[in-house]
């Protein structure tokens, strides 16, 4: 694998794995080659989301889709009574082929730790402790995050973060109804301060997220990011997804968990970064 795709892949890990934390069907890859490309790839799904036109009189509020997402997860009560996860599960690099193993643990309000290994790159690190972030590769050794790529693991790692949307987002607005593969979602934008906005898509029928769109931060540069939900699950009362489908302008990276337990014993020793 070449050096960009792996320092594209320790960022995005990090992204992916706090998805699964944070509550978000989905279509099939969208695997593409120069002669054809799949079925689910579709326009809307290739750039920024054109919204239906929908009269505003129409479309629900922020606060009733968010109050719906909330409610579709769990509860709030169910929710707030959560306050530990780990996970396990299997990963695979498409089209490339490479495949290999995760294990993730998450600690309210927002600590949380990830370890990828994967054939023939070995381990890949990231952990957040609420204050600093950092992260050990093959290719990078240890390196901290700081600036905006920190700045968006703070949000990325929020172990609430479908209760405290207002409170990480600076702006939040609804822009609309688009596809999600044959699924109808209303889609709200939502800024952090200094950062990129963020795109959502919310099930229309279910009021759980479809899919959420990110310009993810590394040391390569910006990265549009697609994240896809699909197999949601109930654990403890609360709806989770058991696959998520992040989609990068190199490749796509499937997690797929196999086992989710929450309120666990979450060791504090995982959060801190390692001695150089």
């Amino acid at each position: 694998m070449k050096l960009k795709n792996t320092i594209f892949l320790a960022t995005i890990l990090m992204i992916s794995a706090a998805t699964l934390f944070g509550q978000t069907p989905t279509p099939k890859p969208e695997t593409k080659t120069p002669e054809t490309k799949t079925p689910e790839t579709k326009p809307s799904e290739a750039k920024t989301p054109e919204a239906k036109p929908i009269p505003a009189a129409k479309l629900p509020t922020v606060k009733e889709i968010l109050d719906r997402y909330v409610q579709a997860s769990g509860g709030r009560a169910a929710l707030e009574k959560i306050q530990t996860r780990s996970m396990k599960g299997s990963i695979e690099l498409v089209p490339m082929g490479v495949k290999g193993t995760f294990e993730s643990y998450g600690s309210a309000p927002d600590k949380i730790y990830n370890k990828l290994v994967l054939g023939g790159i070995g381990e890949i690190i990231e952990s957040f402790d609420g204050k600093t972030a950092w992260s050990i590769n093959p290719i990078q050794g240890n390196r901290d995050k700081t600036g905006d790529e920190l700045a968006q693991m703070k949000i990325s790692a929020n172990f609430h973060r479908e209760l405290n949307f207002e409170k990480l987002y600076s702006k939040i607005e609804v822009k609309g109804v688009e596809k999600v593969g044959d699924k109808d979602a209303y889609i709200i934008v939502a800024t952090p301060t200094g950062l990129e906005p963020q795109t959502f898509y919310f099930d229309k029928q279910t009021g759980l997220l479809l899919r959420e769109d990110i310009t993810a931060i590394s040391p390569e540069g910006k990265i549009p990011t697609k994240n896809y939900f699909d197999n949601y699950q109930e654990v403890d009362g609360v709806k989770l997804p058991f696959k998520v489908r992040t989609v990068l302008p190199q490749f796509e990276l499937v997690m797929t968990a196999t086992e989710i337990k929450n309120g666990v014993k979450v060791e504090e020793s995982l959060f801190v970064k390692p001695k150089q």
